[in-house]
């Protein structure tokens, strides 16, 4: 049995990520909507029925410009590392056909369609990644009504971020046939994502219906960030008798009322189109966290739709209590070299991949005593990081959502002893560990424990006075895929990429090694089991000094298998040579779990899956002997 995975190559200095799917993470489960809510279904209602169903957003006659249903799905690097570097995304009952469907405006789960002709409405589902691209379609009914009861893999991710699901129902948006008849259902489904338990998977708009024959009390959650004034809350067609408040968290504003729609518009006095409950007057930190919808008597087979909104941003509802939040990532590792007493500042990014506003908490540890570190928003080291949570820790500021990120720098200054009197050069490794300001409140608010953190590693040692500072760059890539002994088809591994997320890739000097290879290899043509991949980090050392006892550590990614005898190392314009157990010119495998040495480079060292180390020495600043390139090569289990 093959097994299909994409291969990327995002590097922290220096580790790599290659999506695997372990039949041992798969026991973990995440369902929208919840097993917790065994009544509660999302429909999604063809484009011929009227709004006064229950479905504003693809229904005839409403103003919705997006004429689809969205759900959101949060994966974290630590998500993708527990699920072993993939996360299947399945669709449970996508067809449009029995339990829990309302074909033709029958009631819920009377008919099934079982020939052509039947008029179950074609549905289609799509899973799109952060920034846009399509992972996977699904699509039902087109020509033969599909069996009841469904089960399929929609796609399945193998990089963080946040990731949307598309639900559409009936033949107009699918294959433009206006029929009636073929775009009247109200189709039910649920959304699986396997491999992390209690996964943030909510509905960014949708609608709801609960289908117990009685009146039952929800509860909906929406997450709100830090520094938002203001909130939009909004119901549609909800009625009959239910009634509603909205909660913030814990020393927010507290339990406020809220207005009930009638039928077929808005809440808030509002029409088909306009209405909302706003809320204004929110505290920038208390008002952040989880807030509750609490839906008292919602009547049985009430089809309904509930929104969140901060200013023009749609907020995800969950029919759980969230245990997390936050999902960012912050790079990257690097080494400098700078005169004892003189600074010498470290870059790193800081980027907030998530829907709402965060703050991310930056704590320096294992500083050497020979060296100051402190966090500055400037090169210069005039504008120190400030506590703005009120944690006791210095923070990024307040992140802007969606992609919102911060350029900042650790500095580090030697002091005497950092050269020791006998010639010893003591080296600092401090560990920068970033967690998440939203992540922290929701999980206080859940009892769910501490926040899940990040870290990169800035390494600095001590160069003679009048030396200047040293700088060692590193960029990776894909530089091949063989299988079946030739080259993946379909990737240009010859190519120059330039990754706008590394702005190490731009440096001057690494015009005389060109970085040929692919950042990523394309879902479109996705590694199998048994494929060799070749990664590739090119090094360039571009400083005032020379870069001394410089290493490079390349950990094995999950789901791989080092390939005995591949290291290769090239420095400057000499020919490239390879280690072997025996001989180890420059570099050296550690098999998974064997004790790494000391001083190494690597970020985990615990070392879970191998672990290729590169010892350079001292590698010159001059044009000419400044750059090179270490490889290795691994199999596809």
């Amino acid at each position: 049995m093959r097994r299909y995975f994409r291969i990327t190559s995002n590097l922290t200095i220096l580790a790599a990520a290659l999506a695997i799917n372990p039949q041992s993470a798969i026991a973990q489960v995440t369902t929208l909507p919840s097993p917790l809510n065994p009544a509660l279904t999302f429909q999604t209602t063809g484009r011929e029925r009227p709004p006064e169903v229950g479905d504003w957003y693809t229904t005839l006659n409403s103003a919705s410009t997006d004429r689809i249903h969205r759900f959101f799905i949060s994966v974290t690097p630590s998500d993708l590392a527990a699920a072993g570097g993939a996360i299947p995304v399945r669709i449970l009952d996508g067809e449009s056909n029995g339990t829990i469907d309302e074909i033709n405006a029958s009631l819920f789960g009377t008919v099934v369609c079982v020939a052509a002709g039947d008029n179950c409405d074609p549905s289609r589902f799509t899973l799109l990644a952060p920034g846009g691209g399509t992972l996977g379609t699904l699509t039902y009914n087109i020509g033969l009504p599909s069996a009841d009861g469904q089960n399929d893999l929609l796609g399945t991710i193998t990089a963080p971020g946040i990731y949307q699901v598309t639900s559409e129902a009936g033949a107009l948006p699918i294959s433009g046939d206006p029929t009636f008849a073929l775009n009247n259902d109200d189709n039910g489904f649920r959304i699986q994502v396997l491999g992390v338990a209690d996964l943030l998977v909510g509905q960014f708009q949708g609608n709801i219906q609960q289908n117990s024959g009685a009146s039952i009390n929800l509860r909906l959650f929406t997450l709100v960030g830090p520094g938002t004034g203001t909130l939009s809350f909004r119901n549609f067609d909800l009625d009959n008798g239910a009634a509603l408040s909205y909660i913030s968290p814990p020393g927010g504003l507290g339990t406020l009322p809220a207005t009930i729609s009638l039928n077929g518009v808005w809440n808030g006095g509002g029409n088909l189109d306009t209405g909302a409950d706003n809320i204004a007057g929110l505290n920038p930190l208390n008002d952040a966290g989880a807030w509750e919808f609490r839906v008292n008597a919602l009547t049985t087979d009430n089809q309904t739709l509930f929104e969140a909104n901060t200013g023009p941003a749609r907020l995800p509802l969950f029919d759980t209590p969230p245990t997390r939040a936050g999902n960012f990532t912050i790079t990257t590792d690097t080494t400098r070299e700078t005169p004892v007493g003189q600074r010498v500042c470290h870059p790193f990014r800081v980027t907030n991949n998530f829907f709402t506003t965060d703050i991310v908490n930056l704590v320096p540890s294992g500083t050497n005593p020979n060296y100051t570190a402190q966090f500055f928003r400037d090169e210069a080291g005039t504008l120190p990081l400030t506590d703005t949570d009120g944690d006791g820790q210095v923070d990024t500021g307040i992140l802007a959502a969606n992609g919102g990120f911060v350029d900042l720098f650790l500095c580090v200054t030697p002091a005497p002893g950092a050269i020791q009197p006998d010639g010893t050069i003591l080296t600092d490794t401090t560990t920068i560990t970033a967690t998440s300001f939203m992540d922290r409140k929701v999980r206080t608010q859940a009892g769910a424990g501490a926040p899940v953190p990040q870290s990169v590693v800035k390494t600095t040692r001590p160069s003679p006075a009048g030396a200047g500072t040293s700088d060692f760059k590193l960029v990776k890539r894909i530089t091949n895929v063989i299988r079946n002994g030739a080259p993946l088809a379909g990737v240009n591994f010859g190519a120059v990429i330039d990754d706008l997320t590394d702005p190490n890739d731009t440096a001057a000097g690494f015009a005389q090694i060109p970085l040929v290879g692919a950042t990523a290899i394309p879902i479109t043509t996705p590694v199998q089991s048994n494929d060799e991949v070749t990664y590739t980090v090119y090094f360039l050392s571009d400083g005032a000094s020379p870069a001394v006892d410089a290493k490079i550590c390349d950990l094995i990614p999950g789901g791989m298998s080092f390939i005995p005898e591949s290291l290769e190392l090239k420095i400057g314009s000499a020919a490239a040579f390879f280690a072997s157990p025996s001989t180890k010119p420059g570099g050296n495998f550690y098999a998974s779990l064997a004790p790494l040495p000391n001083n190494n480079s690597c970020t985990i060292q615990t070392n879970p899956n191998g672990a290729a180390i590169y010892e350079l020495g001292t590698v010159s600043n001059s044009a000419g002997s400044n750059f090179g390139f270490a490889r290795f090569r691994v199999r596809v289990n």
